[in-house]
């Protein structure tokens, strides 16, 4: 998310905006707006590891509830894919037909262009589409889907979201999510380098925008698109996905930094949560 990806900037309450397709149109147009930053930061470097082979750049929670499920030869479909790269990495754990759904094409340039490095010219493949209006020739193709860091964050419709994600997954299948904690949405940096604090409230409605971009690895400031973020209670993120026909078999909440937002958070002796891994079954 913008937030959750550490991007600063100031921020403004937006009101009386309720229109979903607003706030997508307008997050793809900001992301698409950030690719090429990103991929002068990390392109080169992950074409040659894609280049070299056997690369895996998931966290090792998302790889040990994939060890749970087991991925060899399974389908598998991440929304909101990016780059790429964590897809790539599931192809490289064995996963047989994989999917990367993002809304940005600009990333999914990025993305083909790593299948291409790593060999992966069969059965990988990026779209793109919102995940609010995804073809209906997907419902039910997919064993496992996978979300990585800074997903739900951009979802003004978080019980849609997650019933998208249970219409693509076999019943018997599994949501392997990885998530900024939402406790760290009451923080803010420290535009001075001094340490973050609670600005926010837990229980805040209202989405934010940021025009100051979405370089996280830089964290230049730019002049951009207005993106809008989102913040979900853990009760929101569990009641969605019971709603959706989910049921959670395993849950794990880190204090590591994980989204380049608020790190100095995991150095401090009163330490939030920062990342949260979830695994979900479809019933």
């Amino acid at each position: 998310m913008g937030r959750g990806f550490g991007c600063g900037g100031s921020l403004t309450w937006i009101v009386n905006m309720t229109d979903r397709e607003k706030y997508v149109a307008a997050n793809r147009e900001a992301w698409n707006e950030a690719a090429p930053r990103h991929a002068a930061h990390n392109q080169a470097r992950l074409r040659e590891q894609f280049l070299q082979g056997g690369c895996n750049f998931l966290a090792d929670e998302v790889i040990s509830m994939l060890d749970r499920i087991g991925v060899t030869g399974k389908s598998v479909v991440q929304i909101a894919c990016n780059n790429g790269k964590d897809l790539l990495s599931l192809k490289n754990m064995g996963a047989g037909r994989c999917l990367g759904v993002d809304q940005a094409e600009t990333f999914l340039e990025q993305a083909r262009e790593l299948a291409e490095a790593g060999g992966f010219c069969k059965d990988v493949d990026f779209m793109a589409a919102d995940v609010y209006s995804l073809p209906e020739t997907l419902t039910g193709q997919f064993d496992i889907a996978v979300s990585t860091i800074g997903v739900l964050g951009w979802m003004p419709d978080l019980q849609g979201f997650f019933s998208a994600i249970s219409r693509l997954i076999v019943p018997g299948g599994h949501w392997v999510m990885e998530e900024t904690h939402p406790v760290l949405m009451m923080y803010e940096p420290d535009e001075n380098g001094g340490s973050s604090r609670i600005e926010h409230s837990y229980f805040q409605t209202e989405p934010f925008v940021e025009t100051t971009g979405l370089d996280y690895f830089g964290h230049e400031h730019y002049a951009a698109s207005p993106n809008y973020s989102f913040t979900h209670k853990m009760s929101d993120i569990v009641n969605a996905g019971v709603r959706a026909g989910l049921e959670l078999q395993w849950m794990d909440e880190v204090g590591r930094n994980i989204s380049n937002f608020c790190g100095d958070l995991e150095l401090v002796t009163a330490r939030p949560p920062l990342g949260l891994y979830m695994l979900w079954r479809k019933r």
